[in-house]
């Protein structure tokens, strides 16, 4: 037993022995002892015993209590009044002790009661960050559906149906928290236990009748019903793909929805051992095989959830609990359930347009070991020859996959740019080169607004951001002016970094497009553009000298996984900011009496790639309206809004029709097509909560408003989706 263990038992047993006014000086006493230094266990004995001293002498004590990080921490637990209570979490946060997630979700409690709704939404973000365990959510359940009433604090809708063929009730919870902490207003039905199949085949279930924009089915190896070993593993697979397919096809027909399906786990036990993966149609043999065809045969709107990765994480002994299923047919472990339900979470969010896009890191003690400013080149540790070394290049490797996956890398440092930049240019093992950011900010300013001036380089809003620093301090300033930023909250060991960064899942993509394989290049061409309009005389001069070409194609399953993609993240040049899954989009493409585009752009330098779509319905037999109207902000000044009315004004003549409707529906963030339909010639009809109507009477002469774009619609699309 340690000495602070034997100190912590005389205290508790001398405390025991004194009446209340003893307690309370002996409590005083030993918080003066402990200082500045947070000593969470001897706090939470002198809460135990001060629970039982008397409500008036206690109010009195709190009231002259030493404003110390000990001091301030009893006083959170033992405050009752509201507003009281948040002001002291935030003073105990002050003293930058960490953040217990525990102690988060007490902060938002408080935050919540006091009527701050806004602030307590932020603090449960970070409480229930990645990493966190199911007794947080378990106590985190209540403050969620309170908060999540308050659609205001999220950036998207989606109407969420989770099947499954055993108990779900469980996973839901979990799964409702992290929708709110991620910003999605998720509206969720639990389809009743164990009637998954029924759910999806009758035409009057639940299901049916809630219309979901996205399925989680929530299966596991016992859905398979293998014997030990399956004497033709062949026909088996194939009658259970022909099956999956055809519920698959029932929803995509249904609903226009995406479905989440996982791969399936495996047993914790089986009796066969190696066997089951030797012999072909041993259970784990079996699994593999049906694992790979779901992968390779799923269709656009079904992506496969990796949850033998999940399994592996989480451990195959904690993953199992067979009290749990025989009591209450609970599949995996009650403490698996954060790690499925993230996995879940992060197929959601790519179909809803929240991926992130851009990964912004700090350099010192991040990137490398040391301060390159005091420590030199030959100073810093990186590479092989240390464990630290070789963390932070193993680090540096995963944000250059990153990259040639399409993520933007920046660097936002408080540096002198000289020293910032001698690692990229000569250290012989910096796997990262100075080409390789989009972005570059070392200097002294402060942390956020350098953040916010990469933001308006990018032409992106910091919700796309994820924040990479070692220092507490800028990651507390980060989160407390930016809560749209994902912060990746690192521990003292950069040997950590690397899980730590990863566990988020902030980047997956449920798609890989041309222009996500060439968004560096198209940044670093960006550059060049800007330099060419710094020395054109006029705007005239400079569209003129990019010979621009623009394109027109119909939106089809070519291109739909691009479009579903722009659909759901573009919030600049958006006038509806209506946002649907790829089966949606389809829907809408197929409807012959509409229109839809999806535009292409390229100059002298470089292609674009397909940066804007045009969605019309047919609302009566003459009359179109605009649904979608949306335009990567990488086009903006090249007329290429004005291409997309040329087009869009063509295709009416050609289908005779008369009016074309449209409404503008006013964002935080779309403030830039505020007035683009007054730009065009639009009548303003009215304006409501809905946003402002407007009409066009389709001209009976096309008029060409993009003068410096030539059209190459018939010559067909050039580059791949």
């Amino acid at each position: 037993m340690s000495s602070s263990d034997d100190m912590e038992r005389v205290l508790a047993r001398r405390l025991r022995q004194l009446n209340d006014g003893g307690r309370l000086s002996v409590a005083r006493e030993t918080l003066e002892q402990l200082g500045s230094r947070f000593a969470p266990d001897v706090c939470a004995l002198l809460l135990e015993e001060l629970n039982a001293v008397d409500i008036g002498p206690l109010k009195s004590w709190l009231e002259t209590l030493p404003e110390t990080v000990n001091g301030v921490w009893l006083r959170t637990q033992l405050l009752t009044d509201q507003v009281a209570l948040a002001q002291a979490w935030e003073h105990f946060f002050s003293f930058r002790v960490g953040r217990r997630p525990l102690d988060v979700l007490s902060w938002a409690r408080a935050l919540a009661a006091s009527g701050a709704h806004e602030q307590a939404a932020r603090q449960l973000r970070v409480a229930l960050e990645p990493g966190a365990e199911y007794p947080l959510f378990a106590r985190a359940e209540k403050l969620v559906r309170e908060l999540a009433k308050s659609p205001k604090f999220c950036l998207r809708r989606g109407k969420i149906a989770v099947l499954g063929s055993s108990t779900t009730s469980l996973l839901v919870p979990v799964l409702q928290a992290l929708c709110l902490r991620d910003q999605i207003d998720a509206e969720i039905y639990e389809g009743p236990y164990g009637s998954m199949e029924q759910e999806i085949r009758d035409p009057d279930s639940g299901l049916a009748r809630f219309r979901p924009d996205i399925v989680v089915l929530v299966m596991h190896w016992r859905d398979l019903r293998l014997e030990p070993v399956t004497a033709d593993p062949q026909s088996w697979i194939d009658r259970f793909m022909e099956q999956r397919k055809l519920d698959w096809q029932r929803m995509a027909e249904s609903f226009s929805c995406h479905i989440v399906q996982p791969s399936f786990d495996y047993p914790a036990t089986d009796a066969y051992g190696s066997l089951s993966g030797i012999l072909p149609g041993g259970r784990s043999s079996m699994i593999d095989r049906l694992n790979l065809r779901l992968r390779a045969e799923a269709p656009a709107n079904v992506s496969i959830v990796d949850m033998t990765k999940v399994q592996r994480d989480v451990g195959t002994f904690r993953w199992e609990d067979h009290k749990a299923w025989y009591r209450y047919r609970q599949h995996p472990a009650v403490e698996a359930l954060p790690a499925v339900a993230e996995a879940y979470i992060s197929h959601v969010r790519p179909v809803l347009g929240l991926s992130r896009k851009v990964l912004v890191t700090d350099l010192d003690n991040t990137l490398w070991h040391g301060v390159i400013g005091e420590d030199g080149l030959e100073g810093i540790t990186l590479g092989p020859g240390t464990p630290e070394g070789e963390a932070h290049l193993q680090l540096q490797q995963y944000m250059l996959e990153l990259k040639r996956r399409g993520i933007l890398l920046a660097v936002c440092s408080k540096n002198n740019l000289e020293d910032a930049l001698l690692p990229f240019l000569h250290h012989p093992h910096m796997a990262l080169k100075r080409g390789d950011f989009a972005a570059f900010r070392a200097n002294w300013d402060n942390k956020v607004a350098n953040l916010q001036s990469i933001a308006g380089e990018l032409s992106l809003g910091v919700d796309s951001f994820v924040f990479l620093d070692d220092n507490t301090l800028e990651r507390e300033w980060v989160r407390s002016q930016l809560p749209d930023v994902a912060v990746v909250e690192l521990g003292h060991s950069p040997l950590d970094f690397l899980r730590q960064l990863d566990c988020g899942r902030y980047f997956e993509a449920l798609t890989l497009s041309g222009e996500d394989l060439a968004r560096a290049e198209q940044y670093r061409n960006q550059a060049r553009r800007e330099q060419l309009r710094a020395s054109s005389a006029s705007l005239d001069d400079f569209l003129r000298d990019l010979s621009l070409e623009a394109s027109v194609e119909n939106i089809s399953a070519r291109n739909v996984a691009r479009v579903a993609q722009l659909v759901n993240k573009t919030n600049q040049f958006n006038v509806t900011t209506r946002r649907y899954t790829e089966a949606q989009v389809l829907a809408l493409a197929q409807d012959t009496r509409g229109w839809t585009g999806a535009f292409r752009l390229s100059d002298r330098m470089d292609s674009y790639g397909l940066i804007g779509v045009l969605i019309c319905r047919a609302i009566a037999s003459e009359q179109w309206e605009v649904d979608t109207w949306l335009m990567s902000c990488r086009a903006l000044g090249r007329q290429m809004e004005k291409f997309m009315f040329d087009r869009m004004v063509e295709a009416a003549r050609a289908r005779e029709i008369k009016r074309i409707g449209a409404v503008y529906r006013a964002t935080a963030k779309n403030g830039l097509v505020k007035e683009l339909y007054d730009q065009f010639g639009f009548r303003r009809l009215s304006e409501d909560a809905e946003g402002v109507r407007y009409e066009l009477e389709v001209p009976v002469e096309l008029t060409v408003t993009a003068t410096h774009i030539r059209d190459t619609s018939a010559e067909g699309p050039r580059t791949a989706p």
